[in-house]
């Protein structure tokens, strides 16, 4: 079970490793733009896409942009890709649906709910299901190959859960919303408001002061009991609640906060088993060379050859 802490730092990896899915989607401008040089743009398709004024701006200049800006991340993209499904069939590695799945939501444990993981990755990074599904198949079977050969012992793995005991016992977690105000004052009046009916969501999006929580109604997602990112008092606030209570004012830093509590999920004890195989993964990955640098080497093993610019294969 990882952290909040850890969430956030494991989401920001994801975050930038699925930034470089965007750039595919400049492929289709690159081939356009060749196509157009070549001149084979569609017969009285006009070459003009904007304006300010009577200054336009075309194609070319656009695509030029583009290319110029992005070209060297879309190829290298495009070549990773192909050299690494190269090597993962070398090796007979394929990734299951359940690893697949696992990885998932591993990625949304960070966020409020599935559903809020994925607008996001669509609203900050504009990626479908299916391209953030695609970008998991993808950094797994990276990984399979970087790790491939590398044994770790079963001692290995006793002194790693020995020393980190804590990462891997069970904690309490609990789904919260949250209006955050300015002052006391200002939280008791959304407690009033709260108590004469008032829909929490639509309040939260009125009043919050918390730009995140307040577009979703709210919802702060899941929190453990003792996330170090929440006040004390707000915590231990929340686990004397029932589901659907709601409690304040509290203090939530230099402001004020009204809470309720959506669900509590009482934590069961986790399979030893997979506790034993997610260590094993995450020491190899140790002990591998850096994904890069793994990336680096089949471009070279696979003999990729780049055209328009040397320095790419540095």
């Amino acid at each position: 079970m990882m952290t909040r802490q850890e969430r956030l730092l494991r989401n920001a990896v994801i975050l930038l490793a699925i930034a470089t899915l965007m750039l595919g989607g400049l492929l289709f401008w690159s081939l356009r733009a060749m196509a157009i040089l070549k001149g084979e743009a569609a017969e009285g398709e006009s070459s003009d896409i904007a304006r300010a004024g009577d200054q336009p701006v075309t194609d070319q200049q656009w695509i030029g942009e583009l290319k110029k800006k992005h070209g060297d991340e879309v190829l290298l993209t495009l070549l990773n890709h192909i050299v690494v499904s190269k090597e993962a069939k070398a090796l007979g590695i394929t990734v299951t649906e359940k690893e697949i799945e696992k990885e998932l939501q591993r990625s949304i444990a960070g966020y409020g709910s599935e559903q809020q993981y994925y607008e996001q990755m669509e609203s900050e990074l504009g990626l479908s299901r299916e391209e953030v599904r695609e970008e998991a198949v993808y950094r797994l079977t990276l990984q399979e190959i970087a790790t491939a050969g590398i044994t770790i012992s079963e001692s290995e793995i006793d002194d790693y859960l020995a020393q980190n005991a804590e990462r891997f016992t069970p904690k309490k977690k609990m789904e919260l919303s949250m209006i955050k105000v300015y002052t006391y004052e200002e939280a008791e009046k959304v407690m009033d408001r709260l108590e004469q009916d008032e829909d929490f969501a639509a309040l939260a999006a009125e009043v919050s002061i918390d730009e995140e929580s307040r577009l979703h109604g709210g919802s702060i997602g899941m929190v453990e009991e003792d996330d170090p990112f929440w006040p004390e008092e707000l915590l231990q606030t929340a686990s004397g609640l029932e589901a659907g209570d709601i409690a304040g004012p509290l203090q939530a830093g230099d402001a004020y906060a009204v809470i309720r509590l959506e669900k509590a999920i009482v934590p069961r004890e986790q399979n030893q088993a997979e506790i034993r195989q997610q260590v094993r993964e995450e020491l190899a990955l140790e002990k591998a060379p850096p994904l890069q640098q793994v990336e680096k080497d089949l471009r070279a093993k696979y003999d990729t050859a780049i055209y328009i610019d040397n320095s790419l294969q540095d």
